[in-house]
């Protein structure tokens, strides 16, 4: 069941001119001060993807529920994806564009200053990434994964033919942060991906979650929410 966009909590031209907006960020901001000024550009560049996909994936005829629990999961995927390529392309944004999507008021809280991220943040002493550049990767990644446990809180209440993409999608991106994690935290020398296999491998999983919602424990009470 596709929804009209009549439906939408939100305004979709207003959407579509706020994901113009953020591709315009690029040509004028390369540093982000905090976390709240990332986020509007997350927003901008994917989070205003995810809402308008979601008149096109539609909600399962069963949810009589309220739609913005859905759409704040959608914006949450959205947000999650954007801020894992953040992390990951670190080394390649800086290297080649000149860019830090990183918000410099928490790298400053670590001790980190840009010159350190020139360097690289590997420390010789050690043989790996600098020990502050890991408890600072660590912090950034479970802000991602808590955006991505957010996000599962409304797949389930999607269409049944969107929700095997969409748990791909999301179950794919979450590897994509563990690959970082297993690459010592180096997104600078080395960039973090998930083979075609472990790829395939996710496939089955995602399928298991899109056809049997109700092994989500929250699902039966969501679907018992009423508008």
């Amino acid at each position: 069941m596709s929804l009209p966009l009549v439906v939408w909590p939100a305004c979709f031209v207003v959407v579509c001119r706020d994901m113009i907006d953020g591709m315009r960020m690029d040509l004028v901001k390369s540093r982000y001060e905090t976390y709240d000024e990332l986020y509007e550009y997350c927003y901008r560049v994917a989070g205003t993807v995810a809402l308008m996909s979601m008149p096109v994936m539609g909600v399962d005829p069963a949810y009589k529920g309220p739609l913005e629990p859905v759409y704040r999961a959608a914006l949450a995927l959205g947000t999650a994806n954007q801020l894992t390529n953040i992390l990951r392309d670190v080394g390649e944004d800086l290297q080649t564009r000149n860019r830090i999507y990183l918000p410099l008021d928490e790298l400053a809280q670590y001790g980190i200053a840009e010159k350190d991220l020139v360097a690289g943040m590997y420390s010789p002493t050690t043989g790996r990434m600098d020990e502050r550049w890991q408890r600072f990767m660590s912090f950034q990644i479970d802000r991602a994964q808590q955006l991505f446990a957010d996000a599962e809180a409304g797949v389930d209440l999607l269409d049944q033919k969107a929700r095997w993409p969409v748990w791909s999608a999301l179950i794919l991106y979450r590897q994509i942060l563990d690959a970082i994690e297993a690459n010592g935290y180096d997104n600078f020398t080395q960039r973090a991906y998930v083979p075609k296999w472990r790829k395939f491998a996710s496939l089955p999983l995602a399928f298991s979650k899109a056809a049997m919602p109700q092994l989500n424990p929250n699902y039966k009470k969501m679907m018992a929410v009423r508008r």
